[in-house]
C-alpha cells in the first residue's frame, strides 16, 4: 500500500509530503493541486508501463500527456530538476530527475534513494531503478498495479473496443475498456467481501447487482460484434422495457458503469485512482458511491479519489460510522489556493463516528454560506 507521496518542484508544489490511506480523498478548489497529486502517481506508473528499460520519466504518454519539462517543473522555481518519492509499509523510494532542455518531453533520472541511501545507477535501468532493486521493490510493485479513471469518461457509445483478453486487464483511463473486461472476465469470482448477498459471486452478476443498487430496475448486456473488433453495451432502466442504446438511458449509467467494473474487478493490493466519481449522478447515488468506495478500500484495494462532492464525503463518513471501514484508514486532504504561497493542504482527521475534527474555510461549506444568505 502507498503510504506517502513526496513531491518537490512539481507543478504547483514547491514541496509536498502527503500521507495516503486505504481510502484517500483529495478535495478543494480548482487549481489547488489535487490533480497534480494524481498526475505524479500516474506519470510514474505510465513510465513503468511504456518504458520498462530506460532512465527517463515520460511526460507524454497514451494515458497522460503533460507537455514538456517547462510545463511540469514548478513555475516559481528556477530549477531544472524535480523529485518524486513514494513510501510503502516496507520501503521508501525517492527519484531525482534533471533536465538540460526545458523543451524536452521527458526528464532524465539523476539519482535514486532507497530508504534514505543513494543507490548506484549502472548502465541498465529497469523501472527507473537498478534491475535487481526494481524486481524486489514493493514501491515498484504497487505503482505497476495502479489504475487511473479520469473525470473525462467515455459517454454513451454505439460501440466500444474489444481487444484480446490480456488487453482488458483494466477498464482504461476513460472507462472505454470496461465492457470488454466484463465480456472476458464475467465469470471471474469477485472478492467475497464485496459480493452482494443473494447474487451469484461472478463479476458479471455482481456488476448487474450493483448497477441495480444505484439504478433500481437497471440491467445490462454486452455482446461482441461479428467481424469487428468491437463490443456493444446495451442498457435498460426498467425491467419491463427493452435493452436500448446507451445514449437513450442517460449519462449517469454510462459514467458509473466503468467505476463499478473497476472496483469489483480489482484485486487485493491494487491501487485505483478515480477522478470525480460523482459525475452525472444524483445526490443519493453520489452518497452511495462514497460508501462503495469505502467498502472497496476495506476489501484490500487502495482507493485514491479526487472529488468536489460533499455527498461522496458523507458516504465515506457514513461507512466509517457503520464500521465498514476504520477511521484510521481514511485520509482527507483539502487543497486551497493562496496566491503567492506554496500549496499546502489542510487534513481534517475523522473519528470512529465519521466526524471531522476541523472544517477548514472553503471545505464543503458553500451550502451553509448560501443558506445564511437566504435566511
Amino acid at each position: 500500500m502507498l503510504r506517502e507521496i513526496h513531491l518537490s518542484s512539481f507543478k504547483c508544489f514547491d514541496t509536498l509530503d502527503l500521507p495516503l490511506g486505504s481510502l484517500t480523498l483529495l478535495t478543494g478548489v480548482n487549481g489547488g493541486g489535487k490533480s497534480s497529486v494524481m498526475q505524479a502517481l500516474m506519470l510514474l506508473s505510465q513510465t513503468f508501463s511504456q518504458q520498462e528499460w530506460g532512465s527517463s520519466l515520460l511526460l507524454e504518454g497514451p494515458g497522460l500527456s503533460l507537455g514538456n519539462v517547462a510545463d511540469v517543473i514548478n513555475q516559481d522555481s528556477a530549477r531544472r530538476s524535480l523529485a518524486m518519492g513514494i513510501t510503502t509499509d516496507e520501503q521508501k523510494v525517492k527519484w531525482l530527475f534533471k533536465a538540460e532542455d526545458r523543451r524536452a518531453l521527458s526528464i532524465e533520472l539523476e539519482q535514486v534513494e532507497v530508504n534514505g541511501a543513494l543507490v548506484p545507477l549502472g548502465t541498465a535501468t529497469r523501472w527507473l531503478m537498478p534491475p535487481d532493486e526494481a524486481a524486489a521493490s514493493p514501491v515498484i510493485a504497487a505503482l505497476r498495479h495502479l489504475s487511473w479513471i479520469t473525470a473525462e469518461r467515455t459517454g454513451p457509445r454505439e460501440l466500444l473496443p474489444l481487444r484480446v483478453a490480456d488487453g482488458h486487464a483494466r477498464v482504461g483511463h476513460h472507462g472505454e475498456m470496461a465492457a470488454g473486461l466484463l465480456y472476458w472476465r464475467g465469470e471471474d469470482e469477485v472478492n467475497s467481501a464485496m459480493c452482494l448477498p443473494d447474487t451469484p459471486p461472478t463479476l458479471f452478476h455482481q456488476v448487474r447487482g450493483y448497477m441495480q443498487r444505484f439504478f433500481p430496475g437497471c440491467d445490462l448486456r454486452v455482446s461482441p460484434i461479428d467481424g469487428v473488433s468491437a463490443i456493444s453495451l446495451r442498457l435498460r432502466s426498467d425491467s419491463r422495457s427493452d435493452f436500448q442504446r446507451p445514449q437513450n438511458v442517460g449519462f449517469g449509467l454510462t459514467q458509473l458503469f466503468p467505476i463499478i467494473v473497476a472496483l469489483l474487478a480489482a484485486q487485493a493490493d491494487d491501487v485505483l485512482l478515480i477522478e470525480n466519481p460523482e459525475v452525472h449522478l444524483h445526490p443519493r447515488a453520489q452518497q452511495e458511491i462514497g460508501m462503495l468506495l469505502a467498502e472497496t478500500a476495506a476489501s484490500g484495494v487502495q482507493v485514491i479519489l479526487e472529488t468536489h462532492s460533499d455527498h461522496v464525503l458523507n458516504g465515506v463518513r457514513l461507512a466509517v460510522k457503520q464500521k465498514k471501514l476504520p477511521a484510521a484508514d481514511v485520509r482527507v486532504h483539502f487543497f486551497s489556493h493562496r496566491p503567492g504561497q506554496a500549496a499546502a493542504p489542510e487534513s481534517p482527521m475523522m473519528d470512529d463516528d465519521g466526524r471531522l475534527d476541523s472544517w477548514p474555510e472553503g471545505f464543503f461549506d458553500q451550502f451553509d454560506i448560501a443558506l445564511s444568505e437566504l435566511m
